[in-house]
């Protein structure tokens, strides 16, 4: 991975990712904090930021395809990132009015849809001769990182500089992170697919039953669904299983979350070694077991809970943002790989909205089931039902040269 940061193309494409993701971890923290103090019913509208930043994905993210596939990726990112700068800049005055606030976080979601199409499908253009793996894992570690030190700047920003300088510094990040794509000339050039009036729906068309013509991805398309429903439920219920259930004080629970943070770090930098030894179907077979016996495990745990302590907790995050974080290995090695460049961007797209609505209604039917069976209670029954498919997938592939798609 040190060639890859060596390389001054993708040195500025990896600072425009930190950057933008970092500023996208202060606006999340910023706009939760705002939700939780504006309206009488903090609950319901931090519900509503959270589906409001999916929605545009889920629902928009398939028809963001054919222009990727049109347009310089160059041109998409910059204009995305600014999009962005003035959304937010617009979020300084309407922090008092829950529905503006609302609607521009639903913009600032289409403008995040775009750029992380566009960003995934540039990825072959920047990485050039280097190794695609190397490329994704380094990418995966860093989104990892910043997940925990995006959330912690924002926080740290709320109490020292107020909300509105806050929205301030967030707006910046996309201004660098624009400057620095704006600087890549490999991105200028577009992949050209149908043109002209009224080609847009063709090539919609196209996309979709091309991608899905491809084995690998009509494996990946099934597999994802119960894949995302539980890592939604997962995300929704963690929280309240070692706030409530487990009752971590503070320190504990942030030492928790930085674990699952670490799991998740240790995922992204494994996946090279792992794709040049395993075929790629076999290794999502894999992830997607080792994600699902992570939920399985909290039963004993769960079950002797205090035994062991706040060390068994951390353990158990460990081993769940591990296996989430593996899953994510073979998906973006399988779309880079097994995509014509002809296909990236629309490829891309679908699997992505599927994955965002599947990962929704994971959150959604998260809430429900915990309600009716309880926290514990429906971490394990999502491991043991996920482990279905898994085993299926194992059991359905055949042996293969390493990295490859059978």
């Amino acid at each position: 991975m040190r060639e890859l940061l060596r390389d001054r193309v993708y040195l500025r494409y990896w600072l425009a990712v930190v950057v933008s993701y970092l500023g996208d971890g202060i606006a999340k923290v910023t706009v939760v904090y705002v939700a939780a103090t504006l309206t009488g019913a903090p609950a319901l509208f931090i519900a509503a930021v959270v589906i409001a930043q999916l929605l545009p994905s889920g629902v928009l993210g398939t028809f963001i395809g054919p222009l990727v596939d049109r347009m310089s990726p160059r041109a998409l990112l910059v204009g995305a990132d600014l999009a962005r700068f003035a959304i937010v800049l617009a979020m300084i005055p309407a922090v008092r009015s829950a529905p503006l606030l609302l609607a521009l976080i639903f913009l600032e979601g289409v403008g995040k849809s775009v750029f992380e199409t566009a960003r995934m499908a540039a990825i072959p253009k920047v990485v050039g001769g280097h190794s695609l793996p190397s490329a994704i894992a380094l990418f995966q570690s860093t989104v990892q990182a910043l997940n925990l030190i995006g959330p912690l700047a924002g926080g740290i920003l709320i109490a020292a500089v107020g909300v509105r300088a806050s929205f301030v510094v967030d707006a910046v990040t996309f201004v660098a992170s624009a400057v620095l794509l704006g600087s890549l000339a490999v991105l200028r050039g577009a992949t050209v697919t149908a043109a002209g009036p009224g080609q847009y729906w063709r090539s919609l068309r196209e996309g979709i039953t091309g991608a899905l013509r491809i084995p690998s991805l009509r494996v990946l398309a099934w597999m994802m669904v119960p894949v995302m429903v539980a890592i939604g439920l997962f995300t929704t219920n963690v929280n309240t299983q070692l706030l409530v259930t487990f009752g971590l004080p503070a320190f504990d629970f942030g030492l928790a979350q930085a674990m699952l943070g670490g799991g998740a770090v240790l995922g992204a930098f494994s996946g090279p070694a792992l794709v040049r030894r395993l075929p790629l179907t076999r290794l999502l077979a894999a992830a997607v077991g080792l994600f699902a016996v992570s939920l399985l495990v909290l039963w004993p745990i769960d079950h002797r809970w205090p035994a062991g302590g706040v060390a068994l907790a951390c353990a158990w995050c460990a081993l769940a943002g591990l296996g989430m974080s593996l899953v994510q290995v073979p998906v973006a090695n399988i779309l880079l790989h097994d995509l014509p460049d002809e296909l990236r961007g629309r490829g891309i797209a679908l699997l992505n909205a599927l994955m965002v609505n599947c990962t929704v209604a994971g959150v959604l039917l998260g809430g429900l089931v915990a309600t009716w069976a309880g926290v514990p209670t429906s971490i394990v029954v999502t491991g043991a039902v996920l482990l279905v498919p898994a085993v299926a997938l194992a059991l359905g592939t055949r042996p293969a040269r390493a990295g490859s798609v059978r």
